[in-house]
Order: structure tokens, then sequence, then C-alpha cells
């Protein structure tokens, strides 16, 4: 392959699955779900480690440093959580009274 063909070749944008790989690897994350966690406000994250039974220790871990044993009761966690304020979401203060 001669030099202008490389460049041309190098020149054209990576596929998305490259792209998102890439991207991963630079932000140390091994998923998308990674990436959204590792993005969450302390607090947040605080909350969650605490619904899930965790310890102060794994509020500062990535995802992927999670047990699969954590990672799954933090998942647990997240799905009853999403589920179960679904209902109070986006609600004006009024009404809670």
């Amino acid at each position: 392959m001669g030099n202008a063909a490389r460049k041309l070749e190098q020149s054209y944008p990576r596929p998305a699955s490259e792209s998102l790989a890439h991207c991963h690897e630079l932000l140390n994350c091994k998923s998308l779900a990674g990436l959204s966690y590792e993005n969450l406000d302390e607090s947040v994250k605080r909350t969650l480690c605490f619904s899930a039974g965790l310890k102060q220790r794994h509020i500062p871990m990535k995802l992927h440093e999670l047990t699969p044993f954590e990672r799954k009761k933090l998942h647990q966690a997240i799905n009853t959580l999403a589920d179960a304020l679904k209902p109070l979401a986006y609600r004006s203060l009024k009404e809670f009274r």
C-alpha cells in the first residue's frame, strides 16, 4: 500500500465500536455504564452504594474495580431505586405534602 493510500485510510473515521473502546480506554472505564457511573456526583454514588449495602470504600471506586458480586448488588439497588422513584420523579415541591 502506498503512502497516499495509507493516509487516505487513516483519514476515515474509526468504526463507532472502536471509537467507544478508545474513549473507554482513555477514561479508564470498561463500558458505557461504567462511564455513566463514574461521572455521577459523589453524593449520588454514596446513596447508591449505601442502598446496595456497600461500604464507604466503594464510593470512589470505578465500576470495573468492584467485584462481580458488588456490581450485582449495585445493579440491583439502581434498578430498585429507579423503579421506586419513577412515580415521585419530576413532581413539584407543592405535591410533596
